[in-house]
């Protein structure tokens, strides 16, 4: 089931311009948010990410925060029932002429578009199998990873790379040999007894669900730290996971030569059902304050 809002219209559909900027070079922003119990989940801290990208690429957002929450609500409201996949899209605008320089003129437009997903999120048994990518990480001095545009193809060849050698998805290192993170997921690993992530410093995009794990393991007391990691350090690793915005958390099976001694493991386990408790809570107040 797919819905589209484009600039205010819902629609099972939606078309743009072949001039639109965002279709010709990727000049545009996006989050993508996952329904609980019916409720976009962190949707506040989605659209200030949304806003610090935008601000990275010299973009203006036009809508204030209250417009495009209520946007996103009333374009759920014309979906039938059901946990959403929810991309929002700020796309430069459509010029006059193909030129890379933007045109003063040019304005923006927002989409959003639902996609159904399954009811109940699930943690998998079977885990991802990842390979390092020979494809290095966008540098953060070239195009930051922390600004969450719509140029994708770094990601992208790095995805197809590994599907190609026969993997699920890649880690990308930085030219310093460091681990970043995953296509689309960040990473997370147990190594003697500590929770690991790699640090933004190395190249990553700062995950909202990866803030929420952090405070987690800091409300728990569970050891953590944010680390500078090199592919080595990942032989030592009891288990690992990736976290996203959709499918939350992934229990890491393989990487290379690598198999994690259990998957899921414990800790992944425990930080899920905590991820879900914290998730059941801002539902329940949101649908309190209605």
């Amino acid at each position: 089931m797919l819905l589209c809002n484009l600039d205010g219209v819902i629609t099972p559909e939606a078309s743009i311009s072949v001039l639109d900027r965002g279709f010709l070079y990727g000049d545009s922003v996006y989050e993508v948010i996952r329904t609980y119990q019916g409720i976009p989940f962190a949707l506040k801290e989605h659209l200030a990410r949304l806003r610090a990208s935008a601000a990275y690429l010299y973009m203006t957002v036009p809508w204030s925060d209250e417009y495009i929450t209520q946007e996103v609500q009333r374009t759920l409201a014309a979906a039938p029932p059901a946990e959403y996949y929810i991309r929002i899209v700020v796309t430069r605008g459509a010029d006059r002429r193909i030129g890379l320089l933007p045109e003063p003129t040019t304005q923006p437009r927002l989409l959003i578009v639902l996609m159904a997903i399954a009811p109940e999120p699930t943690l998998s048994e079977q885990g991802i199998r990842l390979t390092i990518a020979k494809r290095e990480r966008m540098s953060t001095a070239a195009l930051d990873p922390a600004a969450k545009t719509g140029n994708y193809l770094n990601n992208i060849l790095a995805l197809l790379e590994a599907q190609q050698a026969g993997f699920d998805d890649a880690l990308l290192l930085n030219a310093h040999g460091q681990i970043t993170e995953a296509t689309t997921s960040n990473l997370w690993i147990v190594r003697d007894g500590v929770v690991e992530t790699p640090p933004t410093t190395v190249g990553i995009l700062p995950g909202i669900t990866r803030a929420t794990l952090l405070q987690i393991v800091a409300d728990l007391g569970i050891p953590h730290r944010e680390v500078i990691l090199a592919p080595q350090d990942l032989a030592r690793a009891s288990e690992g996971f990736l976290s996203s915005s959709v499918r939350l958390l992934m229990p890491i099976r393989q990487v290379d030569e690598v198999i994690f001694p259990v998957c899921p493991g414990p800790v992944t386990q425990k930080l899920w059902q905590e991820l879900l408790a914290v998730m059941e809570k801002a539902a329940l107040a949101q649908i309190q304050s209605f």
